[in-house]
């Protein structure tokens, strides 16, 4: 015990399955009461044996037959007879003892396993003391909940904490878990004798040894204390069989290899790599993996469904393959339904974290360069603004270069890769140099961030004038916004809708949010400084988001609204979730084609959305946006035309998945949300000055059709298109007699009286000897729009 004394106090991030090496010196098991009840002994029996049959692993068919013979016998011989059966499947026996701890000694089943694949085993539980808790495995948790454990915070700038960490990552080669599901229950039942099942997923192919122990509790953090505590366990070798690296060939439509989503399921619905074991660039949080062409995957012999994608604007396709008996490959062809580019559009996701939230920050603190653009790839974006923050900032700020760059995906720390037996190489494809990534910041976790969260893209200098630390920041926004416009950046506000929640579902409306977290918040003053390049949405709920920037819109300003995914924090699922397609001559490459791609954004030469729907034209008289104001003499007609796609799968989603999509916790962008009733319809929505002015109706089957709208102005308007909750263009402004967009006294009234709503929520947070120029601001926007309402 004393060699291990100096590793938990480290909090090293081993998965310690056992701590007990010295379990062989445990005495005996006590002689089992007298008199085991036959009835609830084969109920148990026989509840056990479905387990096993449902998680593909029935034990013999004799066995089997023998076992039900014994089941009618139904007596105290049939127990000492089944025994002896059950024994064969057996791994381990435990007796729970009074402190709810259980003393284990090895059971009679062979101990063979399969490398990154799993194994099903009985464990005989007695329990003369009647628990009904539930039965847990101590210390067998996922690769990830050990590196939580154990991470410091610290910081490590330019150098990676790698140092000694690999023994240990070789060591967490096991991880298990106890099935309690139907027709098994979490607890036990309190008889004397049961059986639980067990299932084994090992890392690695050839022998080995670990420890199992076991505690009932249903007190969580209890376990989590019981983890460090003296147990009772047994320590059991294994013969791990070894697996085979399964080649893997990714082609897109034109033939081009690439890299692809890859989800990979058994029959069992089981996911291959195992999320708990992995490190990047498989993340422990995805289902997913990516793969390009010529890469492998390691399996064991089966049968597998492998879904694969490319990102929204292709189709999804689900295959079953049978691994093993001479056949060692999958073959991905990918298909689009949509190829955006082909009508000047390329898409972006403006706010990708390289640390913090879902990201693991040890052994490093997040993921770098080499892992995020396998990501971007993947999910067939043009570009990645990959935004370091609060978390990290010291280690992530190395990455900073001022510069776009492509990667080549790389693994980050090949020893660690082959610590947890990854030892897959990776390829570069033909498609590679179509994705680009951007470093640059996201001000969140900083002194201002109750202020709301600026994104700063196309930084020259990354640190504040006359900073050491994060803390030295101003307390506010404002003064950020004029450093960042000095050097050249372009800016804006992340995940606008959030703290602006209120009662109303209509839009606009002009209930006054509380402002009670980190969304838009200084934008509505910053605005009336010419600061707020843009508003970021589509990763929060629709109505919050547009109502703030159809408010502002409203007031004359000109601020775009941009697809964010802000990956992996409001969501795990992938980057693009939210997406910005910007009209360009040609793709992006290299600094210029990123300088393109962001002046494009700046000018409102987008539309935003979920990638699931496609204004691939936009037209009001022949003018699109950001092709400056459409400028009439007279009120009139406007002739508005667009040329727009959706794809909807031919029947909603079963029950479970819509309830998925239409409750997701933060993010509602989603064209299904938009399908009317049970058709393959959407509606489309011209939209002046934040109101509905007339629809129409698509079939959402992925052909792109033409649209038309015809609408009366009479005064300076916006105008725009949407399909809710999917996509959104960015406005046509009409100046009608050169007189200024002053849509609605009401919208300058929502914003003028939001002003004295963020002075009470925010400036407490402010620094005293920033509080002067604050209220100057603050007093400019009121009267800014006190003049127009």
């Amino acid at each position: 015990m004393d060699i291990c004394r100096p590793l938990l106090t480290r909090r090293c991030f081993l998965v310690w399955t056992g701590a007990v090496a010295w379990a062989q010196f445990c005495p005996a098991f006590a002689a089992e009461p007298s008199g085991v009840a036959a009835q609830p002994y084969f109920a148990g029996v026989n509840r056990a044996l479905e387990a096993l049959a449902k998680l593909g692993a029935p034990v013999l068919a004799e066995d089997a037959q023998q076992l039900s013979i014994l089941s009618r016998q139904n007596d105290s011989a049939a127990v000492d007879a089944a025994e002896k059966i059950l024994d064969r499947y057996t791994l381990t026996r435990v007796a729970i003892e009074a402190d709810g701890y259980a003393r284990a000694t090895a059971g009679g089943a062979q101990r063979t396993l399969i490398e990154q694949g799993w194994r099903v085993f009985l464990v005989r539980v007695s329990n003369p003391m009647g628990s009904t808790d539930r039965l847990s495995l101590l210390g067998m948790g996922d690769l990830y909940g050990q590196l939580m454990y154990t991470s410091t915070n610290a910081s490590r700038t330019f150098v990676p904490d790698t140092v000694n960490v690999a023994p240990y990552i070789a060591h967490a080669w096991l991880t298990g878990q106890l099935y309690d599901n139907v027709p098994m229950a979490p607890a036990l039942s309190g008889f004397a004798v049961e059986y639980r099942v067990i299932q084994l997923y090992s890392r690695n192919r050839g022998r080995h040894s670990t420890d199992f122990s076991f505690v009932t509790t249903n007190d969580p953090f209890a376990l989590l204390e019981a983890r460090w505590q003296y147990r009772r366990g047994v320590s059991l070798d294994f013969d791990c069989l070894p697996s085979r690296d399964v080649a893997l060939r990714v082609r897109d439509l034109d033939g081009r290899g690439c890299v692809a989503s890859l989800t990979i399921k058994d029959k069992f619905d089981r996911i291959y790599p195992l999320q708990a074991m992995r490190l990047a660039p498989d993340m422990h949080f995805q289902p997913q993996i990516y793969r390009a062409d010529g890469e492998t995957v390691r399996l064991p012999d089966g049968e597998y469904t492998v879904e694969s994608k490319r990102g929204p604007e292709y189709l999804r396709d689900v295959q079953t393959v049978t691994i093993g008996k001479g056949r060692s490959q999958i073959e991905i062809q990918l298909k689009r339904w949509i190829d955006p580019s082909k009508w000047g559009w390329y898409s972006g996701d403006t706010h990708i974290h390289p640390a913090g939230c879902a990201h693991y920050d040890h052994p490093t603190e997040g993921v770098s360069p080499q892992t995020i653009i396998r990501h971007v790839r993947g999910e067939a974006l043009s570009i990645g603004d990959i935004l370091d923050w609060g978390p990290s900032w010291y280690y992530q700020k190395q990455f900073f270069t001022g510069h776009t760059e492509s990667p080549a995906a790389t693994l980050e720390h090949p020893e660690l890769q082959l610590a947890n037996n990854a030892t897959w190489q990776p390829r570069a494809t033909a498609e590679d140099a179509e994705s680009l990534l951007r470093y640059d910041v996201e001000v969140s976790g900083f002194p201002s961030s109750h202020a709301g969260h600026l994104v700063l893209l196309r930084l020259k200098a990354l640190e504040y004038p006359g900073t050491k630390a994060i803390e030295d920041w101003p307390s506010w926004n404002l003064p950020i916004l004029q450093w960042a416009k000095v050097q050249g950046a372009v800016a804006g506000y992340a995940h606008c809708g959030e703290g602006l929640e209120v009662d109303s579902a209509e839009l606009p409306n002009y209930d006054i949010p509380p402002f009670d977290c980190d969304g838009a918040n200084e934008a509505i003053v910053d605005v009336t400084h010419g600061l707020v390049d843009f508003l970021s949405g589509c990763d929060g709920q629709p109505v919050f988001e547009l109502n703030v920037w159809y408010h502002i819109l409203n007031c004359g300003f000109r601020q775009p609204m941009v697809g964010e995914t802000d990956w992996p924090c409001i969501t795990g699922e992938r980057p693009g979730v939210g997406r910005s397609y910007v009209r360009l001559d040609k793709r992006p490459v290299d600094d210029s084609g990123y300088d393109a791609w962001v002046r494009g954004l700046q000018q409102d030469r987008l539309y935003c959305g979920d990638g699931r729907s496609h204004f691939l034209d936009f037209q009001v008289n022949g003018r699109r946006s950001g092709e400056g104001d459409l400028a009439l003499k007279a009120p009139g007609t406007l002739n508005v035309e667009a040329l727009v796609a959706a794809r909807l799968e031919p029947e909603p989603p079963a029950a479970i998945e819509m309830e998925a999509i239409r409750h997701k916790p933060l993010n509602g962008w989603h064209l299904e949300n938009a399908r009317i009733g049970t058709t393959r319809e959407v509606a489309v929505e011209l939209v002046v000055n934040g109101l509905a002015a007339d629809k129409t109706t698509l079939v959402a089957d992925g052909t792109p059709r033409s649209i038309k709208f015809k609408t009366a102005i009479a005064r300076s308007s916006w105008v725009a298109l949407r399909i809710l909750p999917s996509a959104h263009t960015n406005p046509v402004f009409v100046e009608l007699g050169n007189k200024p967009i002053r849509a609605s006294k009401r919208s300058a009234q929502w914003c003028r009286d939001c002003v004295d709503k963020l002075w009470e929520v925010k400036s407490p947070f402010m620094r005293e000897s920033e509080h002067p120029a604050a209220a100057e601001a603050f007093d400019h926007c009121r009267r800014r729009h006190a003049g127009t309402v």
